[in-house]
């Protein structure tokens, strides 16, 4: 009883703070304010240098890419394709050069003009060593995409061509991942490295304000946003790492929107009747991402093993119904989902087939494995009881799993480089562009081996590759459909993960807020966004 008085003080203390920091942020009494609560500190904007769901959603509130998904209506599958700042745009019949007709009249937040030179700047801080906006961090961020990328070029103010080095069809969707957000020119010549994350300049519906590093941040309406006026004059966003307080402040008003909400939040706030759970079902996938440098993981008998040994239904029920058991490496809502459905293997429960894999091997019990784990921020809420009763699955059968828990960002930090020969792997998961079937090739093929990609474990097969190349290249729809197929199915036979669950990524939402579908994405379209 004591403990949960001292948790429930904690985070009315975190709530009086929070109202402080909205109320100081907040636009006068008769300005619409929107507040969006982060489970996670919020991070420096700088979208070619962030990876994570938290700053590149607050990122598509900034910024603009040249193609955006289309957020307008809700339903399963990948969400179509839109011009944005790219007016339209066309492919030669090599598949080659991607040509962009690029929208006349739109100007930055700091007055610097939009146009194909602006475009420009920005590929030279990815591709360009030459260039003074040259960030090595950011080209190493997106190189799952400019890897591709032989030259752009300005043909005219409001025409920009990228040649490729190789077909690529997947080329359009990618451009509309929000990484790939066009930035100042201005703000890039003025700003260096970090710094450019804390000054964040876009075309975007809205425009920095006020920022408290990593714990608040205000955005002012772009009334010249060229989309249309935003119908909110003002967005806070604001972190409460805490999720009893985000609950809290989500029951009394001081937030309006929890973008990615835990299994108990949904529960607790799912009976208030001025709230609504909206699941977007967006693409995605959890796991324990595996070492195939280390001792009994590099065995593709032992991670098969693992595999069969975990109980995903009592994952399911440890998160009331929002988790749905995954044992395979493509989730509801990929474009291959349908196609890959009888084809790929889904991993069962079978701990006697574990058993059986483990003996086959030789090993004796009990076997350690070393991972890591976040004890906190997005979507990780209730991972020490995950990791708890993995262990005792794993337990069964012969394996003692030791999970060391890390505050998210140290996690993220200390798994970047890949993983040392001590560690087996960490918890995870993966949000952003997992609709997509090129994130089989940023999670699995060689070449992301860090430091050029987020293949972490070490994941190498040369069929693998040879397919995921395959099907970049392939420009008829089915046939590059097959063979990314073929590469998963392989991937689920060389189990580089232990394949967990898909999230519904709920969000919870006052019932006055209105403009944001249940579009299966992480993202929120907030030029939409409005208050009754």
């Amino acid at each position: 009883m004591l403990g949960l008085k001292m948790k429930a003080h904690a985070a009315s203390i975190a709530l009086l703070a929070l109202g402080a920091v909205v109320a100081s942020g907040q636009a006068p009494a008769w300005a619409a304010t929107v507040t969006i609560g982060s489970e996670a500190a919020l991070p420096p904007l700088d979208p070619q240098r962030t990876t994570g769901s938290v700053g590149l959603r607050i990122a598509g509130a900034i910024f603009d890419t040249l193609i955006r998904e289309d957020l307008s209506k809700g339903g399963a599958g990948v969400p179509d394709i839109a011009p944005a700042l790219a007016e339209s745009w066309s492919v030669s019949d090599d598949g080659l050069t991607y040509t962009f007709k690029l929208r006349k009249g739109v100007t930055f937040h700091d007055g610097t003009a939009f146009n194909a030179q602006a475009v420009q700047t920005n590929f030279d801080r990815l591709l360009n060593k030459e260039s003074a906006v040259f960030d090595e961090r950011a080209s190493s961020t997106m190189a799952f995409l400019t890897r591709w990328i032989a030259s752009s070029k300005v043909a005219d103010a409001e025409t920009f061509t990228l040649t490729l080095k190789e077909a690529f069809s997947g080329l359009p969707r990618l451009l509309s991942d929000r990484s790939m957000s066009i930035i100042s020119p201005a703000a890039m010549e003025k700003y260096k490295g970090d710094e450019l994350g804390f000054h964040p300049v876009g075309t975007g519906p809205f425009k920095l304000a006020t920022l408290e590093q990593g714990q608040a941040l205000t955005l002012a309406r772009n009334d010249g946003y060229w989309r249309g006026t935003p119908k909110v004059e003002t967005l806070v966003f604001k972190a409460v790492t805490d999720p009893t307080a985000l609950a809290i402040a989500m029951q009394t008003g001081v937030i309006d929107v929890i973008p990615s909400a835990s299994a108990e939040q949904v529960t607790q706030l799912s009976v208030e009747p001025d709230l609504k759970v909206q699941y977007t079902d967006a693409a995605n996938f959890y796991f324990i991402r595996l070492n195939m440098k280390a001792e009994y993981t590099k065995d593709a008998r032992f991670r098969q093993a693992l595999n069969y040994a975990v109980n995903r239904d009592f994952i399911a029920a440890l998160f009331g119904g929002q988790a749905v058991p995954r044992g395979g490496p493509v989730p509801t809502g990929n474009e291959i989902t349908a196609l890959a459905a009888g084809t790929v293997k889904e991993y069962n429960y079978d701990p006697e087939k574990a058993k059986a894999l483990i003996a086959e091997i030789g090993l004796k019990a009990p076997v350690t494995l070393k991972v890591l784990a976040p004890n906190n921020g997005p979507g990780f809420g209730l991972s020490p009881q995950l990791m708890t009763l993995i262990q005792q699955d794993l337990a069964a059968v012969g394996v003692d799993l030791q999970p060391q828990l890390l505050e998210f960002t140290t996690m993220i930090s200390t798994e970047r480089p890949g993983y040392t020969d001590d560690v087996h792997g960490s918890y995870n998961g993966w949000v952003t562009g997992a609709g997509s079937a090129y994130v089989f090739e940023r999670l699995f093929a060689s070449s992301q081996q860090p430091p050029k990609g987020v293949n972490r474990g070490w994941y190498q097969n040369a069929d693998v590759d040879a397919k995921l190349a395959a099907a970049r290249s392939e420009r008829d729809e089915a046939k590059r459909a097959a063979l990314y197929v073929d590469a998963a199915a392989k991937v689920a036979e060389d189990s580089p993960y232990l394949f967990l669950y898909q999230d519904r990524l709920p969000r919870v939402i006052r019932s006055n807020v209105k403009g944001i579908e249940a579009a299966a994405s992480v993202y929120i379209d907030f030029s939409q966004v409005s208050v009754d």
